[in-house]
């Protein structure tokens, strides 16, 4: 309960530090924002096309859950820090915002995961397989994600991430890629939760590696190397 307890507080503090969210102008016009209306919902989310994009063409999906609130200004920095790396040029980069102070992708049930999931599949022409990887409750949160929809996915990146207490996986897991990353200088209370859902993953899924980010904390600084993160990723063998 005490192990419990500590991970739902970290939950909560990620990016309550006074953290500099600077973003430069450079970055940010990478990024367009598309906003979806459904019957049901308003999805926003910041998108990085591929290059030399057309809308003609059917693209693999990479979506990155940010941490903290994952508001406009954290998912901005998410994008800067964890997930912009030259290994998702062909990638369609899909960064979903929550527009309310109340909701956390996290706290998604099943059935809106699966609205979501689907509106991206509506707006935008994406191959099947994606590529999922969050940080912090985005790291949660794509765990979950994954444990709604397995098939969906190829594989999952989190820096860091843990599993819920409440997800078991199944024998849909055995085809995923997952790597584990996470900050040397990160609260040992993350590290201690990254390496447990390393026991809880170990021979439920096709391979696992555990990546130890050097001289880092929970938060990443934009001048990180982050295909560090990505590199066992892409060049497993």
């Amino acid at each position: 309960m005490r192990y419990i307890f500590f991970l739902f507080a970290l939950f909560l503090v990620p990016f309550s530090w006074a953290q500099d969210l600077t973003v430069s102008d450079e970055i940010l016009n990478e990024l367009e924002t598309v906003v979806v209306e459904t019957a049901t919902d308003t999805f926003t989310f910041r998108v990085a096309y591929p290059q030399n994009y057309s809308a003609e063409k059917e693209y693999k999906c990479f979506i990155g859950l940010s941490g903290g609130n994952q508001s406009l200004e954290i998912v901005n920095y998410c994008y800067a820090a964890w997930f912009r790396s030259g290994y998702f040029d062909d990638y369609i980069t899909i960064l979903p915002v929550v527009n309310t102070d109340t909701i956390n992708f996290r706290n998604y049930n099943k059935k809106r995961i699966e609205r979501l999931l689907n509106t991206i599949n509506e707006e935008f022409k994406v191959k099947q397989n994606w590529l999922i990887a969050g940080t912090s409750n985005g790291g949660v949160a794509a765990f979950n994600f994954v444990a709604a929809f397995p098939t969906k996915f190829e594989g999952i990146i989190t820096a860091p991430g843990v599993l819920s207490e409440s997800i078991q996986p199944t024998s849909d897991w055995i085809h995923l890629k997952v790597i584990l990353a996470y900050g040397e200088r990160d609260e040992e209370e993350w590290k201690k939760g990254v390496k447990l859902t390393a026991k809880k993953l170990k021979k439920k899924v096709k391979w696992m590696e555990l990546v130890p980010l050097k001289e880092q904390g929970h938060i990443l600084p934009i001048s990180f190397n982050v295909d560090k993160m990505f590199d066992p990723y892409f060049l497993h063998k």
